[in-house]
């Protein structure tokens, strides 16, 4: 009998052993699969696999991790932008953002809605732009597109806030900020961040995500929604960086990275492989850094390209354009246009102002008082000039030339012979 029963918790084992080596195994505290329709992910619980994910089936071809990494920093932007653009198959609306909140921002499958910076979970029925929660631009209007379509109403970059913080957040730029005032959600009364000196600094369990959000607009939008340096709506590239690293991805993040890809076709790659944020400015990834595809800990291959390890270059800037120019007219400045490099994005320079040019656009004359006078107007500014008639034929002497010029001007036949017989 002992015999019989040893043999059996042999086999047992051995079958144990061999279903181990085909059955996937997960991450702890890590959702064995994320839904594609509800978030299924839990906040401040980092995420550390790709397993369970639709990372596999989007980082293809050109786009595996491999291949990405060894791109130079500008090419490294224009092929994510290429991705991200490609396959964003529906562009939703500003409605959308609302009305899908209790399935991309919830907590868990709960169906409640999470509140960007001070972390409330809130109903869809407390939405009220005055009083319960409304939509905030991550990537603020007034520093941006100005708009609610496109990049404004992109499901990756609009998210649910409560009322006040939204208000106080404004459109102060991501930044650190000392002695700076509180800013409180109307709805929890919870902190969610502070705010001075033209900048807010959220509470350090969102800085990640509000960083891979900005990211994601820079990137995947850029000149198209106003989005054309990532210096415009954070204080500096090493503070983005710097919050990146400190707030790695949680499985939340992830879980609303799922849920939006499957209602517009594309993925935040900054969520998937924080990695590239620093490959994307040209800077070496840190090694030690938590991600939820691991790849930081591989640091460079050693042969070159944009890898991350210690022979990867900070950029140059030697490929540079101008962005912004606007030709001044006889009413309106211009400017002289921003320098941008075209590698990394960075604004290198800013432009200036150019005076008015006081050079008016006269239009066709047109026959005004009673065809005693024509009038001429600006197409740029309005401002008109007058030329009378009379005065003039009186100033030419050939008969031949003041018949021209009244033929041009079209006077009646009777003002033409009345003009002439002065």
């Amino acid at each position: 009998m002992k015999h019989y029963i040893k043999n059996a918790v042999a086999s047992l084992l051995i079958l144990v052993f061999v279903l181990s080596a085909y059955i996937p195994t997960f991450a702890v505290g890590q959702p064995s699969s994320y839904s594609s329709s509800s978030n299924s992910g839990e906040r401040d619980v980092d995420c550390t696999t790709l397993d369970g994910t639709g990372a596999d089936d989007y980082y293809t071809g050109s786009y595996t991790y491999d291949n990405l990494s060894a791109l130079s920093s500008g090419q490294l932007l224009t092929s994510l932008r290429t991705l991200m653009t490609s396959t964003h198959k529906r562009i939703s609306t500003y409605a959308n953002c609302r009305d899908y909140a209790d399935e991309t921002d919830c907590e868990n499958n709960d169906g409640r809605i999470v509140m960007l910076y001070t972390s409330y979970s809130g109903t869809y029925s407390q939405y009220d732009n005055g009083n319960g929660w409304n939509r905030e631009h991550v990537w603020p209007q007034s520093i941006g597109g100005g708009n609610t379509s496109g990049g404004g109403a992109d499901m990756h970059h609009i998210r649910p806030s409560e009322y006040r913080t939204n208000n106080k957040r404004g459109n102060n730029k991501y930044g650190k900020v000392t002695s700076g005032s509180t800013v409180t959600g109307n709805l929890s009364g919870t902190i969610g961040g502070t705010f001075s000196g033209g900048f807010f600094e959220p509470l350090d369990n969102v800085k990640g995500d509000v960083a891979r959000i900005c990211l994601y607009v820079y990137v995947r939008w850029g000149s198209a929604w106003g989005a054309d340096n990532i210096t415009e709506v954070f204080q500096s590239v090493d503070v983005l960086l710097e919050w990146c690293e400190m707030d790695p991805v949680d499985t939340w993040e992830m879980g609303r990275n799922e849920v939006v890809e499957s209602i517009q076709g594309n993925r935040n790659v900054f969520i998937d492989y924080p990695e590239l944020a620093w490959l994307v400015f040209g800077r070496e990834v840190p090694s030690d850094m938590t991600t939820p595809s691991g790849e930081a800990q591989n640091g460079s291959d050693g042969q070159g390209g944009n890898q991350g390890g210690t022979d990867t270059p900070v950029c140059q800037h030697t490929n540079t354009e101008v962005r912004g120019f606007v030709a001044a007219d006889c009413c309106n400045k211009g400017y002289t246009g921003d320098v941008y490099c075209k590698d990394c994005g960075e604004k290198i320079s800013s432009g200036s102002q150019i005076p008015t040019t006081n050079v008016h656009s006269f239009g066709e004359w047109t026959l005004a008082d009673g065809g005693v006078t024509y009038k001429s107007s600006c197409t740029k500014c309005g401002a008109t000039q007058t030329l009378t008639v009379d005065a003039l034929i009186a100033s030419i002497d050939s008969e031949a030339e003041k018949i021209l010029i009244l033929l041009t001007l079209g006077v009646s036949d009777s003002a033409l012979l009345e003009a002439l017989s002065k």
